[in-house]
């Protein structure tokens, strides 16, 4: 079984490293660099929290995966399971209570807590510039970069060939896949479409209707402090978001917005905006040096669902749509693809049909 995965990100990878395991022989092509997209422009968050029971479904297999996987490429993903923390301000709590209520049921391990119960978490919050909060104990925080390096050696381990700086094309004729890329033709049996914030094109190619929305993001890192900030805080009253790295700088930026732009410049609007609101959730940052701000690209399906598995194309399978939450739900979502080629189905995925 020949297989061509279009898009070097972690989902995937994922799903061409659970391929490669069943025996497939699999080709991944990535336009740029394999931290040019998504997967190298985030800020790790890993979470379950979630209203949608399939998505829910596939952050919990994602998470165990992380375990999993480390171990099996041989790779520290720098993986930290300390926890994600939704904060609201005034009006914002019913919403945040419903959510829980909601996860709960799910079997998400998440709970309403107290302002205070934050300050026990991280000392340096200011409990009065928020009212209600939600803490996700099995969450935390991944850093990117060595996800994607360590599924690409297991990729590579298993015999995928990993093409970096390759832009490809897709096309069909019949029921005949072929993938074009650096003046050569892959005839293959399946085209993964996993190109993130550019799998509209993709699927434009292959004569596919997707219509997913892309969205930009930017995030900044600041100077070092000692390491101190242990969970992941998102503020969905404002969209800010931030955590501490291991090398003890403070990871943050706001939800991202929807763009016709391709682009990942950074802005000056962003960081006034970022830097007002971060520093009232934690005074204690002011003053602190800038020392990189930049933006990523991502894309969403239908009601923010990811959009998974088989099109109207024989063998032109979806993989994309994660939103701002692949790193959260990829991991499972390639697994799933793989099973769905190799099985003929997969229960995980079966949720996202396009």
């Amino acid at each position: 079984m020949k297989v061509a995965v279009i898009g070097g990100g972690v989902a995937g990878l994922s799903a061409a490293y659970f391929l490669a395991k069943a025996g497939a022989d699999v080709k991944v092509f990535e336009q740029k660099y394999l931290l040019y997209g998504a997967s190298g422009r985030n800020s790790g968050g890993l979470t379950a929290q979630f209203t949608n029971n399939a998505m829910i479904k596939l952050a919990k297999r994602t998470l165990e995966l992380y375990d999993e996987l480390q171990s099996e490429v041989g790779f520290n993903f720098l993986l930290r399971r300390d926890g994600y923390v939704k904060i609201a301000g005034k009006g914002e709590e019913a919403k945040l209570r419903e959510e829980v209520e909601f996860q709960r049921k799910a079997g998400v391990k998440v709970k309403m807590v107290e302002p205070e119960f934050v300050k026990e978490l991280f000392p340096d919050i200011n409990t009065s510039a928020f009212t209600a909060a939600s803490y996700f104990a099995d969450g935390g925080v991944v850093f990117p970069w060595p996800v994607v390096w360590g599924l690409a050696k297991g990729c590579r381990e298993l015999g995928v060939e990993i093409y970096d700086y390759t832009p490809a094309s897709v096309e069909v004729k019949g029921n005949d896949l072929t993938v074009k890329a650096s003046g050569e033709s892959y005839k293959v049996d399946y085209i993964i479409n996993a190109a993130g914030a550019w799998s509209n094109e993709i699927s434009q190619q292959a004569g596919v209707e997707l219509n997913n929305k892309v969205f930009r993001e930017e995030i900044c890192v600041t100077e070092s402090l000692k390491p101190y900030l242990d969970p992941y805080i998102m503020d969905i009253s404002t969209g800010v978001y931030f955590s501490q790295s291991m090398r003890g700088e403070i990871v943050g930026g706001i939800l991202g917005s929807e763009t016709d732009r391709l682009e990942t410049k950074s802005s000056l609007d962003f960081l006034t905006t970022y830097a007002k609101r971060v520093t009232e959730l934690v005074p204690k940052l002011r003053g602190m040096a800038v020392l990189r701000q930049w933006a990523g690209l991502y894309d969403a399906g239908r009601n923010g669902m990811p959009v998974i598995g088989q099109t109207k194309v024989r063998g032109f399978i979806q993989l994309n749509g994660f939103g701002r939450h692949g790193m959260s739900l990829a991991l499972a979502a390639g697994e799933g693809v793989a099973e769905l080629i190799v099985k003929g189905r997969s229960s995980i995925v079966e949720s996202f049909k396009p």
